[in-house]
């Protein structure tokens, strides 16, 4: 695919623990020749440790996690190999995905997206009782549900894909959707430009 090189893309890979977010993100990196970043990696040293407690991120928590997490990609460099960054990041409220929005208002070539990895509650304990080495148990996943305000139908932004089924059929559909996204909406502002 043939990217306009004025444009740079974020999209962020969001759902709750265990929805598999990096998985999912690291599939896309490679098919698009994407740049990956682990959103988790921006958390502080005190998120991290609440998180492996076993212990629920509050909102003031959070928002230092996803001001870092947007400024980053405000500042995702023009001149990358790729002009596309794949970031994980559970976004589970409108609030914080509203924060992260904020780049690409601040950035005129910068387009951020979404693409929204949902799965029953039920599910998703399972997946994070059977992985192992992960500071995020299954105990985090329910208080992730209730903190979750799944994308509205105004967020025109997401793409919802639904994730209880093999991991390379939900690979397969989250390459396919993005590259139609891309592929519109570069075409739609050739077409306004002309």
């Amino acid at each position: 695919m043939d990217l306009d090189k004025s444009t740079r893309w974020i999209w962020f890979i969001m759902g709750p623990t265990a929805c598999g977010k990096t998985t999912v993100a690291k599939a896309l990196t490679d098919a698009l020749g994407a740049t990956f970043l682990e959103g988790d990696d921006f958390h502080p040293k005190t998120n991290v440790e609440k998180m492996s407690r076993g212990e629920a991120l509050t909102d003031a928590d959070r928002k230092v996690w996803l001001h870092s997490l947007r400024d980053h990609e405000t500042y995702h460099p023009t001149e990358s190999t790729s002009r596309v960054l794949v970031v994980t990041c559970s976004a589970l409220k409108r609030q914080y995905r509203d924060i992260l929005r904020e780049g690409s208002q601040r950035t005129p070539d910068l387009r951020i997206r979404f693409v929204y990895l949902e799965a029953p509650e039920a599910v998703l304990k399972a997946r994070a009782t059977a992985r192992k080495g992960h500071y995020a148990g299954s105990n985090l996943v329910h208080s992730q549900f209730e903190t979750l305000e799944p994308p509205a139908e105004d967020e025109r932004d997401v793409v919802r894909v639904d994730v209880n089924r093999r991991p390379k059929e939900v690979q397969q559909d989250v390459l396919e959707r993005v590259r139609e996204v891309m592929a519109n909406e570069e075409n739609g502002s050739k077409c306004s430009d002309t």
